[in-house]
């Protein structure tokens, strides 16, 4: 995993963590400037399970954890605010209709912007599933969601999971497309983006780290 070269916003110190039977990680220590970072490696290196670590959806074994400083031991629930996790699976909540799902999500972090939202979900073709719970769904529409409060989110930190898997081409491209924009800002707006794809990011690919 390389990094921008710019000041680190987050960073883990001799992380640790195992499944039953197998060794993930080991003194893993790593730091992330603003800006995009694409993460590739073979099935099975642990590109997701470093992505679940970093959200808090799975406690290491050993290290540490910091954004800004928040230090994910010490402050859990600031620690959360500040990371923004879209994995593959199906959205938590499924009861929830997306509207209700954004507004939830606005709830837990106040950096989210609401105006964001609607170019989004004009882009992403979600106009005809607003009034549906998650739950009846297919997987590229809740992850046409999750990605929606992804855009909107503004925290410090936004972890995507491979966010162009079961998507339609337009939604591909729109996502490429706000990647791109993201990777192209670079360190302005100090955030970071962390991307694991198996899939090309077209021009976001030229400027991520």
């Amino acid at each position: 995993m390389t990094t921008a070269s710019s000041a680190p916003v987050l960073m883990l110190r001799e992380l640790a963590f195992s499944y039953p039977g197998r060794h993930v990680f080991t003194h893993l220590s790593l730091e992330a400037a603003p800006g995009l970072t694409w993460v590739r490696g073979s099935n099975g290196s642990g590109k997701s399970t470093l992505l679940k670590l970093i959200a808090g959806a799975l406690t290491p074994t050993l290290g540490e954890l910091r954004v800004r400083g928040v230090d994910s031991r010490v402050r859990p629930l600031d620690y959360r605010r500040e990371v923004f996790w879209c994995g593959p699976g199906p959205i938590a909540f499924d009861h929830l209709r997306p509207a209700e799902y954004f507004a939830f999500v606005q709830g837990l972090y106040p950096s989210f912007d609401a105006a964001l939202l609607p170019p989004h979900v004009e882009r992403l073709g979600l106009q005809p599933f607003l009034g549906k719970r998650l739950r009846e769904l297919s997987t590229g529409t809740q992850r046409k969601v999750a990605l929606a409060a992804a855009m909107a989110v503004g925290s410090t930190v936004v972890l995507l999971d491979e966010p162009l898997a079961a998507l339609d081409q337009s939604s591909v491209q729109h996502v490429r497309d706000e990647l791109a924009r993201v990777a192209a800002v670079g360190t302005a707006t100090g955030r970071v983006w962390i991307v694991v794809s198996h899939d090309d990011l077209g021009a976001a690919g030229v400027h991520a780290a």
